[in-house]
């Protein structure tokens, strides 16, 4: 192999690897239209950059676990049908999910393929503490 065939092979794995997630700012434009976005402060894209990465997340199910599944919805309220590419890349910010004011919610999930999951949503408590800490960790940043 040549050194260009090596370095055209590093590169496309770096391509590929930067589409496998997507990060919090692009999940905020993939749910908001460009006017959502202009009409917001710098303040509330971050909040909701904040949502994107840190609302939920999935964990698998424990064997012998019976609970009713959760029928996953979007924003508009259309039932819809989880993937495991959606679980991999989960953008919490299309779809309506409960939250709780203290504890989490843990909603049991089945994608297409039939893989089950249990789908995590911090509750707002938390998500207000994990927001503070994040402000601190700023604010302890600027000031060096």
């Amino acid at each position: 192999m040549t050194k260009s065939h090596v370095l055209f092979i590093v590169c496309s794995l770096l391509i590929l690897g930067s589409f496998a997630q997507t990060t919090p700012a692009a999940r905020v434009h993939q749910a908001r239209t460009s006017q959502e976005l202009l009409a917001m402060t710098s303040e509330e894209r971050a909040m909701l950059e904040f949502r994107a990465e840190k609302l939920c997340w999935f964990e698998q199910v424990k064997p012998g676990t019976n609970a009713p599944l959760f029928t996953l919805t979007d924003r508009n309220g259309n039932t819809v049908e989880l993937t495991d590419a959606m679980v991999a890349d989960f953008n919490p910010l299309l779809f309506n999910l409960p939250q709780q004011t203290v504890s989490c919610e843990n909603l049991p999930v089945q994608t297409t393929s039939g893989n089950q999951y249990l789908l995590i949503v911090r509750s707002e408590e938390m998500m207000s503490k994990e927001w503070q800490r994040r402000q601190v960790q700023r604010s302890k940043k600027q000031s060096k």
